[in-house]
């Protein structure tokens, strides 16, 4: 599994304050003669003293109003203060068969599925929260992420299947991926090169209309077998494809570029390490970055710091990134993710005086092998970054982090 992927799974459900939890009332409507009840028990959760207490309290208060979904809600709240994720779970779907549209239900419902890798349970929730509330963005964001995640759960296992010549299963497994990501063309045509195999050659042809249709510039094997290192080449494409998903094209123009603009470098390194949208950031005035495709990962890595709106308050997403922007940003990166500098041999940069404000991210970033020098022999901050340096880059500071101790 990827070092992104494995990332996500680490992940646990982190709560904030008890008086920054969101009041069940919100989405509940309380009756007016248990009003002043309710109030004091509310209280009582914030407080947090006595929760056996609130919790048998408010367990007869569901036995009188058996279809106040705030009460499970509220004890549904104290299991997860409490670390136990079943119990919790149990009372969200208790408040949620009072309410089908108990966004707060569904909403930790979701969480606590993410949080235990159920991933294609946790993307259908997601769904469901959106039906109900499409306020919120950063929800569509987890639906996707959760989404890929099934996908290449399951992908994998399919990959493994074909390896292992379980042709049967390996087919299951890809037409499972394609109701998840039914307008990937890679995996049309992953499941038309199996059909071959298993001498399907009429469904195989299906698969392959179908996978370009969807893209109709990549070209279609016609083969009648799989090449010796298919399922070596089916890690990495399984890598960029759960990074990635129905962005794919995305990733292709940002690896041939010849010059990587701002918003790509943005879009680049999200995708390579999307914890980075869970961390707290700070707003920043960006006036032209609404126009960009990569919106969300500018204003992720503009809010933590990793690259710098200008004086005017934009952020030029389609200006190039030069090699010191590069440094700059990756250098950065490596100390929001904890990486120590002391774990590193120092790489002089011979073109960076010692009084540059360069000259300490680019010893870090050389002496780490994320960037190397050119075969000039110098760094040249000004030179422009391809996309086959800056993807590279990005692959070789996740292979650090994932070896890392955390």
């Amino acid at each position: 599994m990827t070092a992104v992927l494995l990332t996500l799974i680490l992940q646990s459900l982190v709560l904030p304050p008890r008086t920054a939890m969101e009041n069940p009332a919100a989405v509940s409507q309380v009756p007016p003669k248990i009003a002043k009840d309710y109030s004091a028990m509310w209280a009582r959760f914030l407080a947090g003293k006595d929760d056996p207490k609130l919790e048998k309290d408010l367990d007869n208060l569901t036995k009188k109003q058996k279809t106040f979904d705030a009460a499970p809600v509220i004890e549904g709240y104290i299991r997860l203060y409490g670390r136990d994720d079943a119990t919790a779970q149990q009372k969200f779907n208790q408040a949620l068969a009072m309410n089908p549209r108990n966004r707060i239900a569904l909403y930790y419902l979701a969480e606590l599925a993410y949080a235990h890798q159920e991933y294609a349970r946790a993307s259908t929730l997601y769904a469901q929260l959106l039906q109900i509330d499409s306020s919120r963005p950063e929800i569509e964001t987890k639906r996707q992420k959760t989404e890929l995640l099934a996908a290449d759960e399951v992908l994998r296992a399919g990959a493994r299947a074909e390896a292992e010549n379980r042709l049967a299963d390996a087919e299951k497994a890809y037409r499972q991926a394609l109701t998840l990501l039914p307008k990937e063309p890679s995996l049309h045509q992953r499941l038309a090169d199996l059909l071959v195999r298993e001498n399907k050659p009429a469904e195989a042809e299906d698969e392959r209309k179908a996978a370009d249709q969807l893209n109709p510039t990549a070209p279609v094997s016609t083969s009648s077998s799989v090449p010796d290192n298919a399922n070596a080449g089916t890690v990495d494409t399984l890598d960029d494809l759960g990074r990635w998903g129905n962005d794919i094209n995305r990733f292709h123009e940002i690896q041939n570029a010849q010059s990587i603009k701002r918003e790509q470098l943005a879009a680049l390194l999200v995708r390579y390490f999307p914890q980075l949208m869970e961390m707290r950031q700070t707003s920043q005035i960006m006036t032209d970055a609404a126009g960009s495709w990569a919106v969300p990962e500018i204003r992720t890595v503009v809010g933590l710091g990793l690259m710098d709106p200008l004086p005017n308050h934009t952020f030029e997403p389609s200006s190039p990134v030069t090699r010191g922007d590069l440094a700059s940003t990756l250098a950065r990166l490596m100390r929001v993710l904890g990486l120590s500098p002391a774990l590193i041999q120092p790489v002089t940069a011979p073109d960076l005086e010692p009084t540059s404000a360069l000259y300490p991210e680019a010893e870090l970033v050389l002496g780490s092998g994320v960037m190397t020098l050119q075969d000039s022999g110098s760094f040249n901050v000004s030179g422009e970054v391809s996309g086959k340096e800056a993807v590279r880059s990005a692959e070789r500071l996740a292979r650090i982090f994932q070896q890392a101790p955390h």
